[in-house]
């Protein structure tokens, strides 16, 4: 039995596992005029595409092959677009994203991107997320960069096929090296002393008792930072914290 699809969220966006109850936001979305300008979604887009597309990642087994989370705002639940991964097999993923009318300029698919590229890089393990776009398409450039991924300037002349004609194409990435210099600094400028302290006895494996006794605070309190580390980090449990902290060297073990 696969593991149960994540939920992922920062506070003001949630991604969350597709509901039948979402497909016709999907056409609606798919039928936006702006948003076939940029992608490859077949047109005339019809009803039974989405059906076909979206159903069977409804299936845990199904939805590990190609992750799919819609995009929420807190705390409606509403379709408001979806972000996806296209793994490679080989430690990669390409990822796809697109946001319903009623939802643009606010920053919300920034929002997603970053929780995705962190989930796929961290917890997923992958070495590499990549993002394409065609040549214009300036929204989704600048919410890749936004998120972090570094947008090259060179075009890749002819690289994409939409709808049988061959285009130009943006090429970006992210690693955990790009996330690491992304946040190192401000990570670091918001994480006070005591938070700093804390995530290094996480790193080491120590319970909330064993850091309560050596830093001389209630085991309270080190809940309150522990709470106060994930949140600043955009995280979502302990096991995350010491990930991230020892691949992007926030913290060293001994």
């Amino acid at each position: 039995m696969s593991a149960p699809i994540p939920v992922l969220s920062d506070g003001v966006v949630l991604l969350r596992p597709p509901r039948e109850a979402d497909l016709p936001e999907v056409v609606a979305t798919c039928q936006d005029p702006e948003f076939a300008r940029w992608t490859l979604v077949p047109l005339p887009y019809e009803p039974p595409m989405a059906r076909e597309y979206v159903l069977p990642k409804l299936d845990p087994d199904t939805w590990w092959e190609n992750p799919y989370w819609v995009v929420t705002v807190v705390p409606d639940e509403r379709f408001c677009g979806a972000i996806d991964l296209r793994p490679d097999g080989a430690g990669g993923a390409d990822v796809g994203y697109g946001l319903s009318p009623w939802a643009r300029g606010h920053g919300h698919m920034a929002r997603a991107l970053r929780l995705v590229a962190v989930w796929a890089l961290t917890v997923d393990r992958l070495e590499v997320v990549t993002w394409r776009a065609l040549v214009g398409n300036e929204a989704s450039r600048r919410t890749a960069e936004r998120a972090g991924f570094r947008v090259h300037d060179a075009v890749l002349r002819k690289h994409a096929v939409q709808r049988g004609t061959r285009v130009d194409e943006w090429v970006g990435e992210i690693t955990l090296a790009d996330l690491a210099v992304a946040r190192t600094s401000a990570t670091q400028q918001s994480l006070t002393s005591r938070e700093l302290q804390v995530l290094h006895r996480l790193a080491r494996g120590e319970s909330n008792r064993a850091i309560a006794e050596h830093l001389g605070i209630s085991e309270n309190t080190v809940k309150n930072h522990v709470r106060n580390i994930l949140e600043k980090l955009q995280l979502h449990s302990r096991m995350e914290a010491v990930m991230y902290a020892v691949r992007a060297k926030l913290v060293e073990l001994e």
